[in-house]
């Protein structure tokens, strides 16, 4: 998934086809991406209330476990993803690990 600064939440691969987005996690992972370089500023708060409703939604309809634990891609892979600013946010929300 790729959620805009406006907003809206746009599909890729969607819930049910396997993500290409983290080497060795991505049958057992959801990747959502927000558009922009966040390694000094945040997204707005648009973009970051789309990220935790997708979320919210993808463990309620049963496509993420209702025990899930959120991560930050650079603690998966050698990246700097998501960025500095956006990875300072994350790991104030719920279930991070």
């Amino acid at each position: 998934f790729i959620i805009g600064e406006d907003g809206n939440i746009y599909e890729g691969r969607g819930w049910t086809k396997v993500g290409a987005h983290t080497l060795n996690y991505n049958r057992v992972s959801l990747g959502i991406s927000i558009m922009g370089n966040f390694m000094r500023v945040t997204p707005n708060i648009k973009a970051l209330k789309a990220a935790q409703s997708l979320i919210k939604c993808s463990a309620s309809r049963g496509y993420l476990a209702l025990n899930y634990t959120l991560k930050g891609h650079r603690q998966l892979g050698k990246t700097n993803c998501p960025g500095k600013a956006l990875y300072q946010v994350i790991q104030k929300w719920p279930r991070w690990g």
